[in-house]
């Protein structure tokens, strides 16, 4: 059996990494603030807990009850995907509440920085597979007025993950861990910000302007990749991982130049 600890299953690529990881191989341990009813339906094999990762004091109570259930003696392998994240506050730093910057940071970097500390500690004897991918954003690098909070909190993930990559390299039971930039989704996420007043949040547009030119990709798209990632043989140790095909953003930006070539061609009467 191959256990699973996944956050943010509530929606978006959380519910789509679950759904595809169904199987009777496969024990799912669920994590969000909303029960997704429709993913437990779906199988035995799943283990839902009601959990708002702002209550990072909880999380360690939370991470041994969850290892507590799982059968070591017939695992071939145990996973952490920390998944679950959160935009807002989308404004400018100076008008952001301190109580909406905390939870920002909990959810998006210290949640995933506990989880990551405990399931090394708790898996530091077991002799099987064991991996971790933190869902980061290539807001990391990328940057815009109003994300402030968000890109600090992916770049730190980013560089966390690369650092206990390479404490685990020192490891006799080493843990695999790499960060993964899943790209542009159609997710709640996106719909938030391109949602948002653009006198409070300018990048609002950027937002707005990628779902009108369908550059966009699917949950369930992105979800197959963050999983065949999970399992590759060549698994690189604290690797940061962008999985996004640009090819339609350069194909969006391509066309106006392609556009305008045409235009001057038939000004000039070329062929």
């Amino acid at each position: 059996m191959k256990y699973f600890i996944i956050t943010g299953t509530s929606r978006g690529i959380g519910e789509a990494i679950a759904e595809q990881l169904i199987s009777s191989e496969h024990f799912l341990f669920c994590i969000s603030r909303e029960r997704n009813e429709k993913l437990l339906n779906k199988s035995k094999n799943i283990e839902y807990h009601d959990f708002d990762l702002q209550y990072i004091d909880q999380i360690e109570d939370l991470l041994n009850r969850i290892f507590d259930a799982i059968d070591i003696s017939s695992a071939e392998g145990v996973y952490l995907i920390n998944n679950a994240s959160m935009i807002s506050p989308v404004s400018f730093i100076n008008n952001a509440m301190v109580k909406d910057i905390t939870g920002n940071i909990n959810v998006n970097l210290i949640a995933p920085i506990i989880f990551t500390s405990l399931f090394i500690a708790r898996t530091e004897n077991y002799q099987i597979e064991k991996r971790i991918i933190n869902i980061s954003s290539a807001s990391a690098k990328n940057h815009h007025p109003g994300m402030s909070l968000y890109s600090a909190a992916k770049a730190g993930l980013d560089v966390f993950s690369q650092c206990v990559g390479l404490e685990q390299n020192h490891s006799k039971a080493p843990v695999g861990i790499v960060s993964i930039w899943p790209g542009m989704i159609d997710t709640n996420l996106q719909r938030e910000a391109r949602n948002q007043d653009k006198a409070t949040f300018p990048s609002a547009d950027i937002f707005e302007m990628v779902k009108e030119n369908g550059m966009l990709t699917s949950p369930e798209e992105t979800a197959k990749q963050i999983i065949d990632c999970l399992f590759k043989k060549d698994f690189k140790n604290g690797e940061v991982v962008d999985i996004y095909d640009y090819s339609k953003v350069q194909k969006h930006f391509e066309a106006p130049s392609e556009a305008r070539r045409a235009r001057s061609s038939s000004e000039t009467g070329d062929n």
